[in-house]
């Protein structure tokens, strides 16, 4: 999984699966899509592994991944697990640090601005 801050206060997410499940489809269910087992696909890669992007606020979320329909996996790369009402563990995304730290295109809070050449400097000081 990996996250990275955008502007706009979203996280983007990449959730991934390797080739190694086996399945022909995988599609992401959690707390930020109802649980829905088609509104979020994954695509498959060339390599066979899958994978699909979203941009989510800050927050924890539970998920999992359902292959070709019938079969649950979690995440290998989750934060955490936690049990839930079937008997099994779902996966566990936790966003609210990653919400703090400023993406790399972001602008930084409290940066100076950039100040005037040292010419123009010498201008302004010199009319004195």
């Amino acid at each position: 999984m990996k996250k990275k801050p955008t502007t706009g206060g979203k996280i983007s997410v990449t959730f991934e699966l390797p080739a190694e499940v086996g399945a022909e489809t995988v599609a992401l269910c959690g707390d930020f899509n109802d649980w829905s087992t088609d509104a979020t696909p994954l695509k498959q890669r060339k390599d066979g592994s899958f994978a699909t992007t979203l941009r989510l606020s800050p927050g924890r979320y539970r998920f999992r991944y359902l292959l070709d329909a019938e079969r649950w996996e979690n995440d290998w790369m989750a934060d955490s697990y936690e049990p839930n009402e079937h008997g099994s563990d779902n996966s566990v995304i936790d966003l609210r640090e990653a919400a703090d730290v400023p993406s790399a295109d972001a602008p930084t809070k409290g940066k100076a601005k950039a100040s005037k050449p040292k010419a123009e400097r010498a201008k302004s000081s010199s009319k004195s």
